[in-house]
């Protein structure tokens, strides 16, 4: 088995493991139980981690690593941007069109409860499920463990992926299984497009890039 395949398989089990163990609290407690709980575990470490953390979720993260694809591989920038636009779509159609109505943690809680909210931060109300933040993590991560030459990043990528989402809920935008559902949608969509186009574009741009021309 090839370093490339032990890596990917290594990062698809280890996200199993992390998705199983974390559907199980959601199995036996709801969702306003379980995002209160979080909202609790609050200190100033956490503060400025999480709002950093949250920063690999956000669209313009994926766009900058497409940018600087461009200079390295027209093949991987474009498969970066398919995997970006693709599983944002799905998300924000769920977002927007399936689960418009579907209230975030502040919008659902936050008048009954003296939830915790960090400095600097501004509660949503509305479009909770699913995550898009997650999604675009998850998605992001997936995609650089299959371009990375250095195949011993992957968990890296993965805990970096883990800590936004988490963020999301840490920050009282998302309550667990909008993020829990993003992830899947990031990380499968990530594959999935990997798997249907990379040999395609191989064949089509090769190795060839702005740095190139």
């Amino acid at each position: 088995m090839s370093r490339f395949e032990t890596s990917i398989r290594s990062y698809i089990v280890t996200y199993l493991v992390v998705l199983i163990v974390t559907l199980i609290p959601q199995l036996f407690y709801t969702q306003e139980d379980l995002f209160l709980r979080v909202n609790q575990l609050h200190s100033a470490v956490f503060d400025k981690l999480l709002y950093f953390a949250t920063y690999f979720g956000d669209g313009l993260a994926f766009a900058l690593v497409i940018v600087l694809l461009v200079f390295y591989s027209y093949r991987q920038a474009l498969l970066g941007l398919i995997i970006f636009l693709g599983t944002s779509g799905v998300t924000q159609f769920l977002k927007r069109v399936v689960f418009s109505d579907y209230l975030r943690p502040y919008g659902k809680l936050g008048s009954a409860n003296e939830l915790y909210i960090p400095d600097g931060v501004v509660p949503l109300l509305n479009n909770s499920f699913p995550s898009g933040h997650a999604t675009t993590a998850f998605a992001l991560a997936g995609f650089l463990t299959l371009i990375s030459k250095n195949k011993s990043l992957w968990p890296l990528y993965l805990i970096l992926a883990i800590l936004a989402g988490y963020s999301r809920i840490y920050l009282t935008h998302h309550f667990p299984v909008d993020v829990w559902t993003g992830s899947v949608i990031g990380t499968a969509g990530a594959f999935l497009f990997y798997w249907w186009l990379n040999d395609k574009l191989i064949a089509k741009f090769g190795d060839k890039s702005l740095r190139l021309r």
